[in-house]
């Protein structure tokens, strides 16, 4: 899942675990917003082209598609 979002970026957002042991939230790419941020994940987003791969350069070692619904849903996530 993590390597084809990797090529397509085709979801609203990307997920990342445990994202404090990789990256603070200060240090991310630029054009990376911050849609949810906790010590267990974050959920990011860009409008720009490539993003995904600019979180695997920042040092996050995987990312996941954050979708509104289904398994890896960040819908109502507090």
């Amino acid at each position: 899942m993590a390597a084809v979002f990797r090529v397509t970026e085709q979801a609203p957002g990307a997920l990342v675990l445990f994202p404090d042991l990789h990256l603070a939230a200060g240090q991310l790419p630029v054009g990376i917003t911050i849609l949810k941020w906790n010590s267990y994940f974050a959920v990011l987003a860009s409008d720009r082209a490539g993003y995904v791969g600019s979180l695997y350069a920042a040092g996050f070692p995987l990312v996941f598609p954050a979708r509104s619904s289904g398994c890896l849903s960040y819908r109502g996530w507090n």
